[in-house]
């Protein structure tokens, strides 16, 4: 009796270790750690850095679970989806459970948030609204904003200038042209993440009447944005005059991004799968080569 209990403990866990798509996780570090490393010396607090990448984290696993839930009840998701299984679509877990694990995973963003409100700058609240919405409205509500084609648009926003500018707020740190840059820029291969995503799903999307902008692009247009968005940082940040471990880092860097944009070139369809981890590990890499172009060797 006790090994069937700690069986089905362990399978339930397994369920939701894979509902929350931990891998999708690099894509809320990067830039909140770039915003933290750009913070103006001594202003800097691990207290509030740690409650940062907190809030981004749970806002993340949040999205994760509420796209699971509303894509399955909005019919989306059906049994031909190409992408990797979803609970709700599944039968693994119920609306309610996933209704549940969305409640927690916004209540430690909201509690990390208010923190960082009442400590921090005020101006905060105003992100911080408008990320909550974000989680909710992009496959939630009547009019779900992804069916606008504005869903890379809004993760290059949350992903970029909030992630980094709000982290500089938090801090009470002087907002530096550095940092500005910083946050235009490192969002920029997150939201190639969601392009991938949408390139793969823009059949049984069109379908759904899900009208993302790889539905409106088309395959073609959708392949040369996903190039724009993660090598285009790369393109702005060529370091003519710096030294040379910094042309290193720089060529290793746009290797992958060619690596990226080659593959995304030739694959289609389910194969488009393992591009999602493999990009939302390069935005995290972006974001480590925007610290030594804008922090380091931009100091």
């Amino acid at each position: 009796m006790k090994k069937t209990v700690t069986t089905a403990v362990s399978r339930k866990a397994s369920i939701w270790g894979q509902t929350l798509r931990p891998r999708t996780l690099p894509a809320a570090v990067g830039p909140v750690l770039l915003g933290q490393a750009l913070v103006v010396p001594g202003y800097f607090a691990w207290l509030t850095a740690l409650l940062c990448l907190l809030c981004a984290l749970s806002l993340q696993l949040a999205v994760n679970l509420a796209n699971d839930l509303f894509d399955g009840l909005s019919g989306v998701d059906q049994p031909d989806r190409l992408g990797p299984t979803r609970a709700l679509q599944a039968g693994w877990l119920s609306a309610r459970e996933l209704r549940a694990g969305l409640a927690v995973t916004l209540g430690v963003a909201v509690v990390t948030g208010l923190w960082l409100v009442l400590f921090g700058h005020w101006l905060l609240w105003v992100p911080g609204g408008l990320a909550l919405l974000g989680v909710l409205g992009y496959s939630g509500g009547r009019r779900p904003y992804a069916n606008l084609g504005l869903g890379e648009v809004a993760v290059w926003l949350f992903f970029g200038p909030v992630a980094v500018l709000g982290g500089q707020l938090a801090q009470h740190s002087p907002i530096t042209p550095q940092a500005v840059a910083a946050g235009v820029l490192v969002g920029l291969p997150v939201a190639a993440i969601l392009v991938v995503n949408n390139l793969r799903d823009r059949h049984t999307d069109a379908r759904a009447g899900k009208i993302t902008l790889a539905v409106r692009m088309g395959p073609s247009a959708t392949r040369r944005l996903f190039g724009l968005l993660t090598a285009g940082p790369l393109a702005v940040t060529l370091p003519l005059w710096m030294p040379v471990w910094a042309w290193g880092a720089w060529g290793i860097t746009g290797l992958a991004a060619l690596g990226l944009v080659r593959e995304m070139q030739r694959r289609d369809g389910a194969a488009l799968n393992a591009l999602l981890g493999l990009t939302a590990l390069y935005s995290l890499a972006m974001a480590f080569w925007l610290w030594l172009r804008l922090g380091v060797a931009g100091a």
